[in-house]
């Protein structure tokens, strides 16, 4: 059992750790394959081509998810890491714009359209897959190990680019060393899997799956909508605010207030240890955070939000850190409690479709378009409370979850 919870973290690790280090080297990126000379507007066009990727991961999880909840959670499971590993790889290698002109963009544009494709089946593979192993006593718990290997990614991403942003005398440039590395603990990752079994929920429901009246996906939205929207609210705050103070708040503050870097992706990298470990809290102990915990905790840190955007400008780098490691504390909680709940809401039949799509909706649409979104809207109004005003928008959808979902669907899992 640890050994398939390990093999379900990799790809999970994976995903976030090529997430993070476009993010993170979007700058870099953009100047090597992108033709725009303005700062601002290369790094613009730099975050709209991951977010190219992240718009396709809908699509990547209908069409996986239906596979997963036909033909097996494994075989989709095993592939789904190879397709993430082979772009990352080959982003790596992709020649400057200067070599081989626009075609160096249009490269990146179709590997990200492969990884946004790939991406769309694995995370929610990874929880339907620990979902199912589980006993209903560990489910909670369980599908944070999942969690705990998207921020193993963050964490890896952070330190790599830390390390190699200090470094003056690499022999390819740091953001190419970053992928070629994913691309190879993606590729370790696919051969590893080939050892997973099918998980027995499925097994036991497999003999019906010809029986069913309809595809999985319209069986989701034909009879499952209620769920599905629920989770999209609820899911919708974590992706936005997790893409803010993680993905989105290095290079913020790198930008407009001139913040050292490889110092924010250090500090960034340790923030995550704190996620995680509040994750892991939420997990083992799920009854805790139900209805009024949530409510109140949304609220609070709404207004933080606003605090925050409205005083960086009069705040140390050290005063924003621990800021950010206390928001994250709450951000992590959600973090934790999300993963069994969008498993939980879905019956076995539409599980990998539920979870597929809700998930790719909020951490590929929302997270996924973040960035160039709150930047471009920046540039444009000149308002620095652009991200605080985006927070709270999707606050307000999970307050309305909080507020019609019953306490005990909080806690009490299929």
């Amino acid at each position: 059992m640890k050994k398939s919870f390990a093999l379900i973290t990799l790809g999970a690790i994976l995903e976030y750790y090529d997430f993070a280090i476009f993010i993170y080297f979007a700058k870099a990126i953009g100047e090597s394959l992108i033709p725009l000379h303005n700062e601002t507007a290369n790094l613009i066009a730099s975050f709209g081509i991951f977010a190219i990727g992240a718009i396709l991961r809908p699509l990547g999880g209908i069409i996986f998810a239906h596979f997963g909840d036909t033909r097996g959670r494994k075989n989709i499971f095993i592939y789904t890491v190879l397709m993430m590993a082979l772009p990352t790889l080959l982003i790596g290698f992709i020649p400057n714009y200067t070599q081989i002109g626009i075609a160096a963009t249009i490269m990146l544009i179709l590997l990200r359209c492969i990884q946004g494709l790939a991406i769309g089946g694995e995370i929610p593979g990874s929880v339907v897959f620990a979902y199912e192993l589980s006993n209903k006593a560990n489910k909670a718990l369980n599908t944070n190990i999942v969690i705990a290997g998207t921020n193993i990614g963050f964490f890896i991403a952070s330190m790599l680019g830390a390390i190699l942003l200090k470094q003056s005398n690499l022999p390819y440039s740091a953001w190419r060393i970053a992928f070629i590395i994913g691309g190879i603990f993606g590729i370790i990752s696919y051969y590893l899997r080939k050892n997973l079994t099918e998980t027995p929920e499925f097994s036991k429901y497999q003999e019906f799956v010809d029986k069913q009246p309809h595809p999985p996906i319209r069986e989701l939205l034909l009879n499952h909508k209620k769920p599905l929207i629920q989770m999209l609210a609820f899911g919708s705050l974590l992706a936005s605010s997790l893409a803010v103070f993680t993905f989105f708040m290095p290079t913020y503050l790198s930008t407009y207030y001139k913040f050292p870097m490889d110092k924010l992706l250090e500090y960034n990298s340790y923030s995550i240890i704190i996620f995680v470990i509040s994750a892991f809290i939420a997990g083992k102990f799920h009854y805790l955070f139900a209805k009024k915990f949530l409510a109140t905790g949304t609220i609070i840190f709404t207004i933080s939000s606003y605090y925050l955007f409205s005083h960086y400008q009069s705040l140390t780098l050290n005063q924003i850190v621990i800021y950010h490691y206390l928001i994250l504390v709450f951000i992590g909680i959600i973090c934790g409690r999300l993963p069994v709940l969008s498993a939980s809401f879905f019956p076995v039949q539409v599980r990998y479709s539920g979870v597929g799509l809700s998930y790719n909706i909020c951490f590929g649409i929302v997270a996924g378009l973040t960035q160039v979104i709150l930047f471009s809207l920046i540039k444009f109004t000149g308002i620095m409370l652009i991200p605080a005003i985006y927070i709270t928008i999707f606050a307000s959808f999970a307050m309305l979850f909080i507020l019609t979902v019953e306490n005990k669907q909080l806690t009490e899992y299929q």
